[in-house]
Order: C-alpha cells, then structure tokens, then sequence
C-alpha cells in the first residue's frame, strides 16, 4: 500500500506555490471579481440571524433563485476546473500552461461533464452529512480526488468516483489529518487578509494534487486530457495524409 508523509507534501506545496504563485492568484482574483458583480453570494450573519428552515430556504432561493446567480455559480465552476488544470500541468510539467490563452481555453463538453459530477458529488456528500454527518465526512475523503480526476483525466462518469474511492482506500485516518492540516493553513491564510488567503488556497490545491500523484497506481499513466484530444487529432490528420499520398512534415 502506497503511503505518504503531511510534512513533505506541505514542504513540496510551499515550494510550488512559491514557484507558481502568479497565475493562480490571478486567477482567484477574476473569479472573485466577476462573483462580487454578478451577486449570489450569502452573508454568514444572515445565516446566524436566520435560524429558522422557513427563513433559511427564503434565504436561498433569494441569493441563488436568480438566472444571475446561476452564472454566477457556473463561473466559479470554470475558475475551477482551469484552476485544476493548471495544476496538474505544473505537477506533470513544471509549468501551468504553454500560453495564456491555453489557460481559459477549454472544452465545453469536458466542462459539462466536471459541473455534473461536482452537482451529483455535492448532493452525495449534503445526504450523507444529513445522516448524522459521519457518512458524509467519509464520503468526503474517499471522493476527495473526483473533482481533481473529472477536470484533468479522459475518464468516464464512474471511473471519475472509482478512481478516488479506490486510491484513498486504506488512507481515509491520514487523509483526514491532511484535511485538518489543510484547515490550519486556511486559517494562517484568513490570519494574513485577503492575500494570504488566497496563497493559502494555492498551497491547499497543490497539497491536494501532490498528495493524488502519490497515491495514485503505478500503472495509471496519467495523460491530460488536453493531450488525448491532440492524439486523437494527429492520428486523425496523419491518416487524411497517408490518404492524400503525402507525409507531414514535424
């Protein structure tokens, strides 16, 4: 069983924040931006002030019952999963992307699909804090990697959720103490204002995508997505050229 040490993933996190730092708090701060303009958000005081379920629910529909609301939710969605993708390319690659329009290009269907597991993966984990919160903390840590595995890997539906259950088996008690070292970084993060925060977000998501690769199986070849399609694609033109009676040049 594989295995792997809080103290050296929070070390080599620090170290790649350090080095990757600028896009990712770009980032953050475009999605927090266009979030504030477009609304949708709730006030935790109102949460405090409004404890009854007939309140909350009016509270709800009021801050997220609007079309505006809704985009609202689909941009934090996209920052995301380009977030996600950018870290993994830093992982794999050393670097987050090849130019900056490669960032914020994506693939709409690849979207669809991460939002669809984020909606189904929300509602899971809600159902299983409502039964007495213990289920919903352990599906938390076993569907830790869902997220991570839908927005970067070619994987279907049911591999994205195999695929995390099976790596975090056996991992469940250190990953949760990795979670609650996670929640002690937020708030050293929270402790520094807004700036600190948001490189404590960086460091946050790259422990969790240095913790995937040391947990995932040694036969996984990771290959991202981006790279399926283009081999897909060369194969496709290198076929139209064999047709054609000519050999592309590289």
């Amino acid at each position: 069983m594989k295995h792997f040490n809080i103290g050296e993933i929070v070390s080599q996190a620090w170290d790649m924040a350090c080095k990757h730092w600028p896009i990712f708090i770009l980032l953050a701060l475009i999605s927090a931006v266009l979030s504030s303009l477009l609304g949708g958000s709730i006030d935790p005081n109102a949460i405090a002030s409004n404890s009854t379920p007939e309140e909350l629910t009016n509270m709800l529909l009021a801050a997220y019952g609007t079309p505006w609301a809704l985009i609202n939710i689909l941009v934090s969605v996209y920052f995301s999963f380009i977030t996600y993708r950018c870290l993994m390319n830093a992982v794999y690659r050393g670097k987050t992307y090849e130019t900056m329009g490669d960032v914020f290009k994506v693939d709409l269907a690849k979207l669809a699909f991460f939002i669809v597991v984020n909606v189904v993966l929300g509602f899971a984990i809600a159902a299983g804090l409502a039964l007495c919160i213990i289920p919903g903390i352990i599906l938390s840590v076993r569907w830790l990697f869902t997220p991570l595995i839908a927005a970067t890997e070619d994987v279907s539906f049911s591999e994205a959720f195999g695929k995390s259950w099976r790596m975090t088996q056996g991992h469940v008690w250190h990953l949760i103490g990795l979670c609650l070292v996670m929640m002690g970084v937020a708030i050293l993060g929270f402790c520094a204002c807004c700036v600190g925060i948001i490189f404590a977000e960086v460091i946050i998501n790259f422990m969790l995508a240095l913790v995937y690769v040391e947990l995932k199986p040694e036969d996984d070849n990771y290959v991202p997505y981006e790279e399926v399609e283009e081999t897909t694609n060369d194969s496709s033109n290198d076929s139209e050229n064999d047709e054609g009676g000519y050999t592309k040049n590289y």
